[in-house]
């Protein structure tokens, strides 16, 4: 334990009894515990960090629970084949959504739709050489939801087509664990996308307990498309009074009259 028992120890104990059931714990919700200046909270959890005791896990933010350094994403043989094939033609692109969180789902199915990000001037010429190696695609241009893509196709495994612009989120064609989730979350509750919303909100608790989110870029990325608000509501869920929440329900029954 630390040697200070009657300083940065006792603190620490005040600490993990306060936050030991939560994931994280903000320098405000420390500093509204104890009762110290700020600058004095940033100087208590600085050297709690360097001890080892606590762990960084946002600007800002800590977690008594040290989360797992680096995750390896494991995605399916045909989001596997797509990369191959793609690396050759030189075009700007990288998989998204369920390839990348598969690693915090206990039950993968089988199959499912890959979700594919190109350059936006490169879609039609990516399009032509996924179809020439019998890789079924479709893009946005043509169907607006999964739904549609069921009635007018019969195969299993299909290749979702997104046109973007950015490529900072992504890494060896790859997309990074949040801008993943941000996409999945917005093809599942935008087009219909064959997972259940208790898979998605599992996924999202197990990203939790295993890795140290990043919600600031989260969020960043999800004002791209202008789901920020969604996001903002999942990510501060639990920072959330329960009255509020008892008032955003009244008010949305009440605007409903």
């Amino acid at each position: 334990m630390l040697q200070n028992k009657h300083g940065l120890e006792k603190k620490y104990e005040t600490i993990e009894n306060l936050f030991k059931n939560k994931e994280n714990f903000t320098v405000s919700d420390v500093q509204e515990a104890l009762g110290n200046k700020r600058s004095t909270v940033y100087w208590i959890l600085s050297n709690l960090a360097k001890k080892g005791y606590i762990y960084p896990t946002g600007k800002g933010i800590y977690s008594l629970q040290k989360k797992e350094k680096e995750i390896k994403s494991s995605i399916s043989s045909l989001a596997s084949l797509v990369i191959n094939i793609l690396k050759e033609s030189g075009n700007e692109f990288f998989i998204s959504g369920l390839d990348i969180l598969s690693v915090f789902m206990e039950h993968v199915p089988e199959t499912y739709p890959v979700i594919l990000f190109v350059n936006k001037y490169s879609a039609d010429e990516i399009y032509d050489v996924l179809s020439k190696n019998n890789i079924d695609a479709v893009t946005n241009r043509y169907f607006k939801n999964y739904h549609e893509i069921r009635r007018f196709s019969s195969v299993k495994e299909i290749v979702l087509i997104k046109e973007t612009n950015e490529f900072v989120y992504s890494k060896n064609n790859l997309a990074v664990f949040e801008k993943a989730f941000v996409d999945l979350f917005y093809e599942v509750t935008r087009n219909d996308y064959p997972l259940s919303l208790q898979e998605l909100v599992r996924i999202y608790l197990n990203m939790k307990r295993r890795i140290s989110i990043d919600t600031a870029r989260m969020k960043k990325i999800a004002s791209r498309r202008n789901i920020q608000e969604d996001i903002r509501y999942i990510t501060e869920y639990n920072h959330i009074n329960q009255k509020a929440r008892e008032f955003a329900d009244i008010l949305k029954k009440q605007e409903l009259k």
